[in-house]
């Protein structure tokens, strides 16, 4: 793997961070909103949760490949 590769991975990498978090964002609206008019919101709480993971993992994997790019 080239330096370049691993460059691009990181970038990817962070890419799905923001990606993850601005659906989080979303959904913690809908949210609000649902609940207020008293809505079932069980599914999109999963959704973050699931989401929460999918950071965790994309940070242990760019961290692995920060310390592989130096």
């Amino acid at each position: 793997m080239t330096m370049l590769d691993v460059k691009y991975n990181i970038k990817n990498l962070i890419s799905s961070i923001y990606e993850c978090q601005k659906k989080i964002i979303i959904n913690r609206r809908f949210i609000r909103e649902l609940e207020s008019e008293g809505n079932d919101v069980t599914k999109l709480k999963n959704e973050i949760e699931e989401l929460e993971m999918k950071i965790i993992d994309y940070q242990k994997e760019l961290k692995k490949k920060y310390q592989f790019s130096y």
